[in-house]
């Protein structure tokens, strides 16, 4: 929100936080924070109230997003637009160990972060949405390629983003193992 800030003019921005730590953070950027659970919260915010809405990296660790999902449709202008970030449980680090080695070993970040409810796909995080009530305007797929110059010990984040655009034009297979995290842009249907 503070990069946000700095890019644009913002009358009013509001958070919904759970952890007291991340909340008294939030504070300094935000106009209104509530803490506590957004699954039973009681948000006061008005019907059509925000123009945007964010919510990432979140639906992953509700017990039911659609339910989030349909009050924060409620609380959207209709000319305003949802973004929601979701990891995407069919990349190669999750689906090729279950697939060849039968694993699916939870850490303590990341795809199988200890801390998720939910698993998406492309396909089931655009359903998703769209059953929640909204339109989708955009799907960015996020790729993340293995890095091909680890191996020599080229391993920085530079080293790692030459090899994502190399793989990216080069690898012929199935394109959804790669993709990392799904981002999607809907508005009211």
């Amino acid at each position: 929100m503070a990069w946000l800030r700095q890019k644009r003019q913002i009358e009013y921005a509001a958070a919904v936080e759970i952890e007291v730590e991340a909340a008294s953070r939030a504070d300094a950027v935000f106009d209104d924070v509530v803490l506590g659970d957004i699954n039973c919260a009681r948000l006061e915010f008005k019907s059509g109230q925000f123009d945007l809405i964010l919510a990432l990296d979140v639906l992953e660790h509700l017990p039911d997003p659609a339910a989030v999902l349909a009050s924060l449709h409620h609380r959207l202008d209709p000319g305003g637009t949802l973004i929601v970030s979701l990891p995407n449980v069919a990349h190669y680090h999750v689906s090729l160990p279950l697939f060849f080695r039968g694993k699916w070993e939870y850490c303590d970040q990341g795809l199988l972060d200890r801390t998720h409810m939910r698993f998406f796909t492309m396909s089931s995080a655009v359903a998703l949405i769209r059953d929640a009530g909204f339109r989708v305007q955009r799907v960015i797929l996020k790729r993340q390629f293995p890095n091909v110059f680890a191996a020599v010990g080229l391993t920085s984040q530079r080293w790692r983003w030459y090899s994502n655009r190399i793989l990216g034009y080069v690898v012929p297979w199935p394109r959804h193992l790669f993709v990392h995290q799904i981002l999607i842009a809907a508005g009211k249907a």
